[in-house]
């Protein structure tokens, strides 16, 4: 809140809208943050479950090993998400087409053997550095099986870019509605 007051009040800045982003426990600032005409999207973490007026496009995969996409689908399907369809928003930016409107609350969760871990939704420049940093530890806890928000498996997958490819145009095109 000191963000946006020193905003209006130093800068001058007169917003029309609000819009938040928040990735893993960052989608609890999300979901906590404004009132009900602010725009929320929660990225590999829980959805937003506020009233009906109230708009959140969540994205998250069943490889997500930090946070378990389980966990969110009773609240999707409690708040009337749409689930959208990776395929059809996949082929749709391949060719070069501009995504429809997305309805107010939004899902899209990734699947496959393929699809993004917990950290494959951040950038891939921040997560390269991070592997190099923990890279000497990541086999060992690899093989003692110690969860380390997926950043083993993001060595292996090195996938930050190819899910950027989706997300952030998904997510930009959200916040522009």
């Amino acid at each position: 809140n000191q963000l946006l007051l020193t905003l209006k009040q130093t800068w001058k800045v007169t917003p029309t809208s609000f819009g938040i982003v928040g990735h893993s426990l960052g989608c609890g600032t999300a979901e906590r943050s404004g009132d009900d005409s602010w725009i929320r999207v929660c990225l590999a973490g829980f959805p937003s479950s506020r009233g009906n007026g109230s708009k959140c496009l969540f994205v998250g995969s069943t490889n997500d090993g930090a946070v378990s996409v389980n966990r969110a689908l009773s609240v999707l399907s409690d708040n009337n998400y749409v689930s959208l369809e990776e395929d059809r928003i996949r082929t749709m930016m391949a060719e070069g087409r501009q995504l429809p409107t997305l309805p107010p609350k939004a899902s899209l969760i990734f699947t496959g053997a393929d699809a993004p871990n917990h950290i494959s939704f951040l950038s891939e420049e921040t997560n390269d550095a991070m592997v190099d940093f923990l890279s000497p530890l990541l086999p060992v806890a690899r093989s003692l099986k110690i969860p380390v928000l997926d950043f083993d498996l993001y060595q292996l997958s090195r996938d930050s870019r190819a899910c950027g490819d989706v997300v952030v145009p998904l997510v930009v095109g959200y916040l522009k509605q």
